[in-house]
């Protein structure tokens, strides 16, 4: 597979957390659209077994997440963890190395990126009451400001090349991304792209640059967080019946330990999810995660 990074510039706010398991399904919508569904099935058709696209969640530029590890194995001092929590970016050669004491706080990168949540009012517009006529029927919706960010893409350019790719992309820039675009949500602009080559063969130890699936794979050692992905199926088919099944992931930033190096063309772990909704059960999830190399767990 090859890899490639976009860089992105947001143009308006965002409803929606740049998580590359979300991206990778609107990407699959931009396939569907640009160049038709029976192109969409068929990369779909192979995707248990053989991938043809895995996104990754969008990073500050220039930067990773510090893995999340022990601090035993960070050689953090464990009577500063208030301090720890908040140091989190590295650079791709720190993490090689294994510099985690070199994890820099959003602050010290110039981190601009914001979360604000506004209280809302549900209004019954057959009664003009909130709620059932009963009382006060709050919600909150989470809206995030982001400053640039890198996006890894790999693909398998033997099934949908680099152009596809970025057509797709750009499809989703001008579109919106997640929920809100109606609104003008999800925009942004793609400033640069690279071809990206990462050495996985050089250690046996690896970070996950996505939320992935570990489930029915052998790891000599794995440190994650959980995460819960609650599913909603998009565009035409978000107005009826539109959530999937719950799934059960380890979060990005995840380590594994595997008894051998990954090979050059194969950069990720994890497997696809299928049978994750009951009224499209062809509908798939991505449940790999691209990783990069770090030095080598002890």
């Amino acid at each position: 597979m090859k890899l490639y990074k976009y860089t992105i510039k947001p143009t308006s706010s965002f409803g929606t957390p740049l998580k590359g398991d979300t991206l990778f399904g609107q990407l699959c919508w931009a396939v569907r659209y640009l160049y038709g569904e029976e192109t969409l099935t068929t990369l779909l058709n192979e995707y248990a077994s053989d991938p043809f696209l895995i996104v990754s969640d969008a990073f500050p530029t220039g930067y990773l997440p510090k893995p999340k590890m022990p601090s035993s194995y960070l050689k953090e001092d464990t009577k500063q963890k208030k301090e720890n929590r908040k140091k989190v970016w590295l650079t791709y050669q720190e993490l090689q190395k294994g510099e985690y004491h070199l994890a820099r706080k959003d602050k010290d990168i110039a981190l601009l990126d914001k979360q604000s949540t506004t209280i809302h009012n549900a209004l019954n517009y057959l009664t003009f009451h909130t709620g059932d006529g009963d009382g006060f029927d709050p919600y909150g919706t989470d809206e995030y400001i982001l400053g640039e960010k890198d996006i890894y893409f790999a693909i398998d350019e033997n099934r949908f090349d680099k152009d596809q790719l970025e057509k797709s992309a750009r499809f989703i820039a001008t579109l919106g991304y997640g929920k809100d675009t109606t609104i003008g949500k999800g925009r942004f602009e793609i400033i640069n792209i690279t071809e990206t080559e990462i050495d996985t063969t050089q250690s046996t130890s690896y970070m996950t640059l996505s939320p992935f699936s570990p489930k029915g794979q052998e790891f000599e050692k794995i440190f994650y967080d959980p995460f819960v992905r609650f599913g909603k199926h998009g565009y035409e088919r978000a107005h009826q019946k539109a959530f999937k099944k719950p799934l059960l992931l380890a979060d990005s930033a995840s380590v594994v330990k595997l008894s051998h190096s990954l090979p050059q063309e194969k950069p990720y772990i994890g497997k696809a999810l299928e049978n994750i909704s009951d009224n499209h059960p062809e509908t798939k999830h991505q449940g790999y995660s691209i990783v990069i190399p770090i030095k080598e767990l002890t």
